[in-house]
């Protein structure tokens, strides 16, 4: 079973921010494996990333270095050469499974993540090195696919705040018509929404909205459920009706089917959504930090690697089969839910750049998680300074779910665009 799944729509958004979100963290909390500062090479990494913490902030940048005809044979790898169904809809022909890889492919091929944290400091003036135990780093990340910032997450001082540019995102994975036209549409509704229902209105023109995670968490759940069930009503009545025989000439059935399974399915996505901003609020911070530095003491093996292009190179392993116990405890704070059995059995291979001792870039194969002979480097980029501001964002207003809710339901019956 993979331990990867191909991103699709909105979805590759948040795991992307997810991800880079780990390998940020994760490269912080290096500086505590205690077993490799018994080694020349291990000292040398983790003086290395203590450099990183002399400064107020820090910032890393996570692209995939490969092309899109790369992305998209480790993503047929790693869903047996489909895509994982979520991209039905985009064409009704045998065609749909590959064109969704390959929406899936150029969009990864295209997406750059950057995750910057600080410690809050107005004045700039502490280390992100002295940063109490008890507290957590103000943390914001931001991601394009080969443009602007089309989404972006803010946790400052504990409070979540986030921005979406709908069009941009759209315009930049390249979506269907379809999904252009009803972007458009609900953008432009934004302008007709009450003064009540402002939070929503900034949220649909892109502006910065604040949200309660574990709010929209309950909401997406029972909106989850609701649509199961509306699914279940829906096949109990066509069985009472049929005679307990499916009609499947029923068009009108079919489309009212797939339209509760994508209300269902975006449902997931929120809570999917929302699983990022709650790995990114200080319990998590520290007890993912915790798990790390666990894992680093038990597992990882250090070494030097010589010097290419100015910087020196380490080899950072994990023994794959070993370490899935405490692999899979570490991830969990960040709310992946991961089956130690899902963890490759061989060793865990990344190349870690040092320049000036400092740590400037850590690469990663992602083929070493499908098992197969594909190959697709996943880069970060480290460096001082905050790329994307860790500041909270001023004027916000808090979203509620039931604001979406009432502004669609507004355009729906107060305009003739839906």
């Amino acid at each position: 079973m993979p331990f990867f799944r191909p991103p699709s729509g909105s979805r590759t958004t948040v795991r992307a921010t997810a991800a880079v979100s780990c390998a940020a963290l994760l490269a912080a909390s290096v500086s505590a494996c205690s077993s490799a500062e018994r080694l020349t090479t291990g000292m040398k990494v983790r003086n290395a990333v203590v450099k990183l913490g002399d400064q107020p902030a820090a910032t890393v940048i996570a692209s995939v270095d490969g092309s899109p005809r790369q992305a998209r044979e480790f993503l047929a790898q790693v869903g047996d050469g489909k895509g994982d169904g979520d991209g039905k809809g985009d064409a009704d022909d045998g065609d749909s499974d590959d064109k969704a890889l390959d929406k899936a492919a150029l969009r990864l091929a295209r997406a750059e993540v950057t995750l910057s944290a600080g410690t809050g400091d107005e004045e700039e003036k502490t280390p992100l090195k002295e940063l109490p135990k008890s507290d957590a780093a103000n943390v914001a990340a931001a991601v394009n696919f080969g443009g602007k910032d089309v989404a972006a997450v803010k946790s400052v001082d504990d409070r979540l705040y986030l921005r979406a540019d709908l069009e941009d995102l759209v315009e930049q994975t390249e979506g269907s018509k379809r999904a252009r036209r009803a972007v458009s549409e609900i953008v432009a509704l934004a302008d007709d929404l009450p003064g009540s229902l402002r939070a929503a209105r900034d949220a649909l023109k892109g502006k910065w909205v604040r949200a309660d995670p574990e709010t929209f968490d309950d909401f997406a759940r029972a909106a989850e459920t609701l649509a199961e069930r509306q699914q279940r009503k829906h096949h109990d009545d066509e069985a009472e009706a049929d005679g307990g025989k499916h009609d499947d000439g029923n068009g009108d059935a079919a489309g009212e089917e797939h339209e509760e399974s994508e209300q269902a399915r975006r449902s997931r996505e929120i809570r999917d959504a929302v699983t990022v901003g709650s790995a990114l609020n200080g319990q998590s911070q520290r007890e993912f930090i915790s798990g790390v530095q666990e894992l680093l003491r038990e597992h990882a093996e250090f070494d030097a690697r010589g010097e290419r292009g100015g910087a020196e190179h380490v080899r950072l392993t994990l023994p794959g089969k070993k370490a899935a116990k405490d692999l899979v405890a570490a991830l969990r704070p960040l709310g992946a839910e991961i089956a130690p059995r899902r963890v490759p059995q061989g060793d865990i291979v990344a190349d870690l750049s040092i320049r000036r001792g400092q740590l400037t870039s850590l690469t990663l194969d992602l083929g070493q998680f499908t098992g197969g002979g594909a190959h697709l480097p996943l880069r970060l980029e480290f460096s001082g300074g905050d790329a994307v501001a860790v500041t909270a964002p001023g004027g916000t207003k808090e979203l509620q779910p039931q604001d979406l809710v009432a502004a669609l339901m507004y355009g729906a019956l107060g305009t003739e665009r839906f």
